[in-house]
């Protein structure tokens, strides 16, 4: 699991995205390396990142 913290940190606040009432969406963090998610704070259970998610598929993929 070392590869996910070789990423260098962001510097400042995570960026949030407008939606149509004009109220802001706070993105949930990645539960491995932090980074911003696709996801919003109130998604229910583990968020990765694409990144992440990525690399978690590659683990659980049948090898042959």
């Amino acid at each position: 699991m070392d590869e996910y913290r070789a990423r260098p940190a962001r510097s400042g606040p995570v960026p949030s995205a407008p939606v149509p009432d004009g109220d802001e969406v706070e993105y949930a963090e990645c539960v491995l390396c932090r980074e911003r998610t696709e996801y919003p704070e109130t998604h229910k259970g583990i968020t990765l990142c694409p990144v992440c998610e990525w690399h978690e598929a590659q683990r659980s993929a049948c090898s042959g």
